[in-house]
């Protein structure tokens, strides 16, 4: 008795031939090797797309054949078990290598070559053994000036790389099919999941797991056996032993008890585990998957004569975990709709809420997806204050929105008020009646009915919803309640996330931030010049960089003071991102220094945006000053494009700085673009 385990043979349906053949084909090609995919037992599963001339001349020989047939079947378990390249003589004194390839506990073996490693070897095949392949000595003559021999060194340093390049991508295009196969498994029994309901019968849903275990896992037989009591009973027969299968008596005794007892698939192909179950000697092994519902196995799924692998068991076993649900459901039928009807819900919280995160849009959101569920007309969503005690209403429905924007309720205050201090939920039959909401200025409901839910962070109520006339005239419900309350849950988690989400943003913005300028700082010009130069380069695409410098800060500085020069700093600031288009940026690059990429920009482009900030930094910036000795603030501009200024970082800032200090050279308040 075996527990289930992973069969050691590869399905070949999970190796993709037709992908694997080519790669093979195209080594051939470049080494002139003889390239052959064998499996463990020497069957060949990919044959040789090119031979030496050698080869091609002899394997026509019946003898070359036997040989060659006896020499694969000796080396190969050897090749196999060494788990690396062999190298080995074979027919007509001819090398080949032996390059192990194992996947999945399968093992597989490409053998190649057809080379002489020596002209010796050669010599003594032409001077003796030639003939007894049925070959002329004219035949053989010629062979002395085509590639046939390789030297040891050579012969194993291809081996070794085929090896290398041959295991990755078999293992690569393994996975690639293992993963597909699952997937189309996995989908085909969702899809076969979904098209049930709950007015069929049970044998309908035996048949279904016994139909697509049979298509899926291409299996001999199945049986599905029911328990009643200490019996057993087959439901469903299907495959080539349905007719032998139909009447036999399953004894619950020695591996099936022991299915039942533990609640775990298990394997056999014992003889007298067999006859013990009831069947004879033409079934000769069997996979056993218990179906348990309600903690109990009350079905056994029984497949006969095949092999599979430890994927196809375990994704048997959530077949049959499922099967188990399902019939766990036929018997809970009422509350499986109210739990379906719940789950639905949940649905709609998480896809409709999921990709909101803008705060005044997410309220809107809930509260619509709250009077959607309820089928009302009317509601608000309220949250509280950042530090207060009182709830603001953040969002309403089929009431006057001017009017909501005057209510402020403090905690324990009318409904919403007492919800919002208890933290829990209330249901009102009649509104006009309820003393806790008599207040001034309430709006009008058209029922007596509502409904109101805190919405809860941990033990933190951090809001209210209220809903109000249902759309049919009635009563709110029970149900009512628990379908809100579970929305509830999602909105308010949705809600703290989106605080998360605004507040992270923040925090983003500004560590990339100069407080001064409102500019983006030194660290994200890094990464963003970062980002365009990849760009660039892997596009072949042209950009720009322009340095910009005040012109005499320094002295403005101690002549005006700092405050004086940190307007000048910000009013720069502000023109600069006045002339710059939408795909510009624009960072203070350090002290008076400021720096701008331009994405997709040449010089002559480039040079047009720079004189454009440059001229109207002179133009606009008013004269406030009284002991700075210039009439104008004025700037100078440094430019560099890639790739023909730098092809890095550092080059393209220091040939824009180069640019810039020329130009402070020529006179100041110039743009001056770099050149070799």
């Amino acid at each position: 008795m075996k527990y289930l385990e992973t069969s050691t043979e590869l399905k070949m349906e999970t190796l993709d031939t037709d992908t694997i053949s080519p790669l093979l084909n195209h080594i051939a090609n470049l080494t002139g090797l003889s390239l052959t995919f064998f499996d463990n037992k020497g069957n060949v599963i990919i044959p040789p797309a090119k031979e030496p001339a050698i080869i091609s001349l002899i394997k026509t020989s019946t003898t070359f054949s036997d040989e060659y047939t006896k020499f694969i079947k000796k080396h190969l378990g050897t090749a196999i078990y060494r788990g690396d390249v062999s190298i080995f003589k074979g027919p007509a004194g001819l090398y080949y290598f032996f390059v192990p390839v194992r996947i999945n506990h399968a093992s597989f073996i490409i053998i190649g070559g057809g080379r002489y490693l020596s002209s010796d070897d050669f010599k003594h095949f032409y001077m003796t053994e030639y003939q007894k392949y049925g070959l002329l000595p004219e035949q053989i003559k010629p062979l002395e000036n085509t590639p046939i021999f390789l030297k040891f060194s050579e012969f194993q340093a291809i081996a070794r790389q085929i090896q290398s390049i041959v295991i990755l991508f078999i293992r690569n295009v393994y996975r690639s099919s293992l993963y597909e196969k699952r997937y189309r498994s996995i989908k085909t029994i969702l899809s076969l999941i979904s098209d049930i309901n709950l007015d069929i019968e049970t044998d309908e849903i035996f048949n279904i797991l016994a139909d697509s275990s049979l298509f899926l896992f291409n299996v001999d037989s199945i049986s599905i056996m029911t328990r009643h009591n200490n019996t057993l009973k087959i439901q469903i027969n299907t495959g080539r032993l349905k007719n032998y299968l139909m009447d036999k008596q399953i004894q619950i005794t020695g591996i099936i008890a022991e299915v039942i007892e533990k609640k775990i698939p298990l394997y056999t192909d014992s003889v007298i585990d067999i006859l013990r179950i009831g069947f004879d000697d033409k079934v000769t092994s069997i996979h056993l998957f218990p179906i348990i519902s309600e903690r109990q196995v009350t079905g056994i799924l029984c497949i006969l004569n095949s092999s599979l692998s430890r994927e196809d068991s375990e994704i048997i076993t959530e077949m049959c975990k499922i099967t188990g649900f399902i019939l766990r459901i036929f018997k809970l039928q009422e509350i499986y709709t109210k739990c379906a009807r719940e789950l639905g819900i949940l649905n709609i919280a998480t896809e409709r809420l999921k990709p909101v995160k803008e705060p005044d849009l997410l309220y809107e959101t809930i509260l619509d997806t709250s009077v959607h569920l309820a089928k009302a007309e009317k509601g608000s969503l309220m949250m509280a204050e950042d530090g207060t005690s009182y709830l603001t209403v953040k969002a309403a429905k089929g009431i006057n929105k001017n009017l909501m924007k005057e209510i402020r309720i403090k905690a324990g205050e009318g409904i919403a008020g007492w919800v919002f201090k208890e933290g829990v939920p209330i249901i009102v039959e009649d509104i006009e009646k309820n003393k806790q909401i008599l207040a001034r200025k309430r709006p009008k409901y058209k029922t007596g009915s509502f409904i109101s839910i805190p919405l809860k962070v941990e033990n933190k109520t951090i809001g209210v919803l209220n809903i109000s006339d249902k759309i049919t005239g009635e009563v709110f419900s029970e149900e009512d309640l628990i379908l809100l309350r579970s929305f509830a849950t999602y909105a308010s988690i949705a809600l703290e996330r989106s605080n998360y989400y605004n507040l992270a943003e923040f925090l983003k913005e500004l560590s990339n931030t100069d407080s001064l300028t409102g500019l983006f700082n030194r660290r994200y010009f890094e990464e963003r010049f970062f980002e365009e130069l990849q760009r660039s380069n892997r596009h072949n695409l042209e950009f720009s960089l322009a340095m910009i410098d005040i012109d005499d800060f320094k002295l403005f500085n101690d002549t005006e003071g700092h405050l004086a020069g940190d307007e000048i700093l910000k009013n720069i600031s502000n023109i600069a991102k006045e002339c710059l288009r939408v795909i510009d940026v624009i960072s203070r690059f350090g002290g008076e220094e400021f720096a701008v990429i331009m994405p997709q920009t040449d010089k002559n482009e480039a040079f047009l945006v720079a004189e454009r900030i440059r001229k109207s930094v002179k133009e606009q910036i008013p004269k406030t000053w009284t002991s700075f000795p210039k009439d104008h603030i004025t700037i100078t501009i440094g430019i560099s494009t890639f790739p023909a200024d730098g092809k890095d970082r550092k080059e393209m800032i220091k040939n824009a700085d180069k640019a810039l200090y020329k130009g402070k050279l020529d006179g100041k308040d110039r743009t001056v673009l770099w050149t070799n």
